[in-house]
């Protein structure tokens, strides 16, 4: 299972680009999790559970570092932002994004 944590502003298109990645995930035959999470609680939920990515949403690429600087605490954790372009609920920006999470963990 392929754990994933968005990082956003707490927006509904977060929580809808999550919905469909799991989908497009399962068409590809893999088993994902993705939650999203808020700038404010994040950390809270990376102590809690284990993830083996973390994306930053468009919207708060300006926090990349910080949030990079928490993720970076964790063993084999990925951390990385989200292209624009990838960040959609639609099937065609989803499965780059699908495609950008697997190269990310070297799948």
């Amino acid at each position: 299972m392929i754990r994933v944590m968005f990082v956003c502003a707490g927006g509904m298109s977060t929580a809808m680009t999550a919905k469909k990645l799991v989908e497009v995930a399962e068409k590809n035959q893999v088993e994902m999790e993705v939650i999203a999470r808020g700038t404010t609680d994040f950390m809270v939920e990376l102590q809690d559970n284990e993830y083996d990515i973390v994306l930053v949403a468009p919207q708060i690429r300006h926090r990349f570092k910080e949030v990079n600087a928490e993720v970076a605490k964790y063993e084999n954790v990925v951390c990385e932002k989200i292209p624009p372009a990838m960040y959609a609920p639609m099937e065609p920006a989803v499965k780059k994004l699908f495609k950008f999470v697997m190269d990310a963990l070297g799948k």
